[in-house]
């Protein structure tokens, strides 16, 4: 075996500003509160810089039948978060990683930098939440970030400072610290396979996690299934945890042109690693198209609250969009029901939706915008009222220049 040596040396240094990115934007609006009597203009402008000064990339890779690898970078950025200022010191950011460190051979690898999360195959398709909704210093909205459910077994099956091994397509990982003067001690295992196909048009792939531990012990086991033909498929995905309580999840989906079924359950439902307190989650959902018209119908939370809805779009022209949309609880008995529609001209899009529910408020929005008027710019108008039969309202007009 040659003697195991560095041959290729990479150290890459992007100055200046190569890697930048920097958008802002201008807007004014006019509007009028029917309801507080507010009105007149409003200013207002924002700013987004993710600007990189300074990078660097490096790389080592050895030679021969055994070798060692190891790959980072580390970038020194400005970055104020869509904050629309550009002051605050903690805007400055030097980040860095090494992404991969490993012993490769044939077919194998040790990875050195840390022992793999618990496997997590089941993840709803119906259930999702936005957990984060932030603004501007000047008060615009940016876009929430959204989660589906799932069961994360990596946060009952914690992993500790360890190995990664590789062999083909089989990865694992063992983990394991401890004290023996105090008498404490973790001892942490995974392995995940690759889809293997068991049958003609059968997939399969399963894995799973352990420890054991002075203060207890706990494992998980993953799988998930394919199941394909010309006319249907079926997918099918579940974690099991035990630790000191059983918890488990299980997702499915089911296609036959040209209706698909999907459907998920939890013991426990969580978002983001975020445990709700629900138990015996259920969901379903049965979405199919029928020439012009998309039709979902939706069942959440079907054991507890059974809160169902149904959601209907039918695309009347290749300018004019139409939908339907309602929902009943069965405990509390809470309802709604609405309708939208939108129509797309060459140089302006009209929208308008309405929805009555079961608090007897009837919330009215109705807009319209063009990027076609003048060249570069936004126009918009809008009126908004979260219940027309108790309030008035209110009515924007403005324009939007950005880069």
């Amino acid at each position: 075996m040659k003697k195991i040596s560095a041959v290729l040396l990479v150290l890459v240094l992007v100055g200046s500003v190569a890697f930048a990115g920097f958008t802002g934007s201008a807007n004014v609006d006019l509007g009028y509160d029917f309801d507080t009597g507010v009105y007149g203009f409003s200013n207002g402008t924002s700013l987004a810089v993710d600007l990189v000064f300074h990078e660097a990339l490096g790389e080592e890779i050895g030679e021969g039948d055994v070798y060692a690898e190891i790959k980072a970078s580390v970038k020194f950025a400005f970055n104020n978060g869509n904050a629309g200022t550009l002051h605050a010191a903690d805007m400055v950011d030097v980040s860095g990683s090494i992404s991969s460190a490993k012993i490769i051979g044939k077919d194998w690898y040790v990875g050195i930098l840390s022992a793999l999360n618990a496997p997590n195959f089941a993840t709803s398709a119906i259930d999702s939440k936005k957990l984060a909704n932030t603004a501007n210093d000047l008060g615009y909205s940016r876009a929430s970030t959204s989660y589906a459910a799932d069961l994360q077994p990596s946060q009952s099956i914690g992993k500790v400072a360890g190995v990664e091994v590789g062999f083909k397509d089989y990865v694992g990982s063992v983990g394991l610290v401890g004290n023996s003067t105090a008498g404490t001690y973790k001892v942490y295992g995974s392995i995940t396979t690759p889809e293997l196909e068991v049958a003609d048009g059968l997939k399969l792939k399963v894995g799973g996690a352990s420890f054991i531990a002075d203060t207890g012990k706990g494992v998980s086991a993953s799988a998930k299934g394919s199941f394909a033909t010309d006319d249907y498929s079926a997918s099918l995905a579940a974690d099991v945890v035990y630790d000191g309580g059983l918890k488990a999840d299980a997702a499915a989906q089911v296609a036959i042109e040209p209706v698909t079924v999907d459907a998920y359950y939890a013991t426990g439902l969580y978002y983001n690693k975020v445990d709700q307190s629900v138990a015996n989650y259920l969901s379903a959902k049965v979405s199919f198209k029928v020439d012009k018209f998309d039709i979902a119908v939706t069942g959440k939370d079907l054991i507890n609250t059974t809160d169902l809805g149904a959601i209907v779009d039918f695309t009347a022209t290749d300018e004019i969009a139409v939908g339907v949309n309602g929902g009943y609880t069965l405990t509390g008995g809470a309802w709604y029901a609405g309708g939208s529609v939108e129509y797309t001209a060459e140089k302006f899009v009209l929208s308008a939706d309405a929805t009555y529910d079961s608090s007897n408020a009837l919330e009215v929005n109705l807009g319209v915008e063009s990027e076609a008027l003048v060249n570069g710019a936004l126009l918009y108008a809008s009126y908004g009222v979260t219940d027309i039969l108790t309030a008035k309202g209110a009515v924007t007009v403005g324009a939007e220049i950005s880069f």
